[in-house]
């Protein structure tokens, strides 16, 4: 039987439990013709919701000439004054792609603002580069929607032909500067990147320039513009300075190179630290390098007992590679008295077991003084449950954790001497070695 028939025949018969059930198999079957596609384009008006929403899904999945026909039927409903309707037409028509675009073009110049602004934005997610010249004129329209919907739409075009439009409105308008600086970072050219750079220090508006510094780094794949990012530092507010310090140490990141603070801008890694974003607080640790120094250490221990597992992977790994015998002392150092101040029971297990994971990777040197160290602070934490601990020392070094031991225990009181038996009876290690 002929499908589009059926269709009717249901439709009219009211039976939509058979008419939805009709539809899904024709779209299963991609058994359309014209005659079903103007038959699915009359039902997205049905007043069953389910008839609706399997006619316009049908009809998203259209290609080809059946495309562009439901897309020709479909347009005229986005200046609809039923809004369900107009919106459902956005949405099959985008869906449509490229076939609907010759269909939008006519309502650019519509009379009515919102159809000129809608026709644009579906324009903008179909994304046809090759229409952005009649996108242009809309950068002169009389509203300021349309206006705000052709820089949108121009900027997922990534039209580079409109910057010094762009530039124009951002010095006329107040109100479409987000727009533009948003549309500039998308299209990410050398000229709209050095017109970002620029409204940097000249805007006075700290929301735009913290919009700026996030246009910048969309499309950023080059280690300069970072570089010239960062050269603005000392011209901005602290508030200012604290999301560049985010922005250009999440570019560095990913594009994989070292992004160190200096001396004098150290402290801002610290306050960032502080902060209650987690990507801020991360910025911070990039920011302080690889190698660390004394003063760096109170505002990395505040990270580590956030108990997040990659950050402390993260920092133990650029202590335990790169940092010198020193540093690691005065780290583990605070690191106990940490423990102590905080009474947290078992924070020191979940944290040295990560050096499980990088002991192989850590300099001879280094291992020594962690051995050293977290032996030098069983008696001071003792409070702590630390067989754990005795049994990883001694899995990632027995010879040197024997020597430790010993030496502790012999230079330990009575009661301290009976911990440590316990410690190492707890922790499955014969205590006979203590006493050879």
């Amino acid at each position: 039987m002929d499908k589009a028939l059926l269709i009717k025949e249901l439709n009219e018969a009211n039976d939509t439990a058979l008419l939805i059930e009709t539809i899904i198999s024709i779209a299963q079957t991609n058994d359309f013709d014209e005659n079903v596609v103007k038959s699915l384009c009359e039902l997205i008006t049905h007043n069953d919701s389910g008839v609706r929403d399997v006619a316009v899904r049908a009809l998203c999945d259209l290609k080809g000439d059946l495309a562009r026909l439901a897309a020709q039927i479909i347009a005229p409903n986005i200046v609809s004054p039923n809004i369900e309707l107009r919106n459902t037409a956005g949405d099959i028509l985008a869906h449509l792609g490229e076939a609907s675009a010759e269909f939008l073009l006519d309502y650019l110049e519509n009379p009515d603002p919102d159809a000129r602004k809608f026709a644009c934005d579906l324009l903008g997610l179909i994304n046809t580069r090759h229409l952005a010249h009649k996108i242009h004129p809309l950068l002169d329209d009389p509203d300021e929607n349309v206006v705000q919907s052709a820089i949108e739409t121009l900027g997922n075009y990534q039209d580079e032909s409109i910057i010094e439009k762009l530039v124009k409105i951002y010095n006329t308008k107040e109100d479409q500067k987000p727009n533009v600086i948003e549309t500039l970072g998308k299209i990410g050219s050398r000229k709209a990147i050095d017109f970002l750079i620029f409204a940097l220090t000249d805007e006075k508006d700290d929301f735009l320039k913290t919009e700026i510094i996030d246009a910048l780094s969309i499309n950023c794949d080059d280690i300069e513009v970072a570089r010239q990012l960062f050269s603005k530092i000392d011209e901005v507010s602290e508030t200012i300075q604290i999301i560049i310090l985010k922005t250009v140490a999440a570019i560095s990141f990913r594009l994989g190179e070292e992004f160190v603070l200096p001396d004098y801008l150290r402290y801002l890694a610290y306050k960032a630290l502080f902060d209650d974003d987690d990507d801020i607080r991360a910025a911070g640790l990039i920011a302080l390098g690889n190698v660390f120094i004394k003063d760096d250490i109170p505002s990395i221990m505040n990270e580590i007992f956030k108990g997040n597992s990659d950050t402390q992977s993260f920092v133990l790994e650029k202590l335990l590679k790169y940092n010198s015998p020193e540093i690691i002392k005065e780290f583990f150092k605070a690191f106990y008295n940490e423990i102590i101040n905080r009474a947290m029971i078992g924070c020191d297990i979940d944290f040295l077991s990560l050096l499980t994971y990088l002991w192989e990777d850590t300099p001879t040197s280094n291992k020594n003084v962690v051995i050293d160290v977290i032996f030098d602070n069983l008696i001071i934490c003792k409070s702590i449950e630390c067989s754990s601990v005795v049994e990883l020392l001694f899995k990632l070094d027995s010879q040197k954790s024997i020597i430790k031991v010993k030496e502790l225990y012999q230079n330990s009181d009575d009661n301290n001497r009976e911990f440590i038996e316990e410690l190492l009876s707890d922790a499955g290690i014969d205590i006979s070695i203590i006493k050879i």
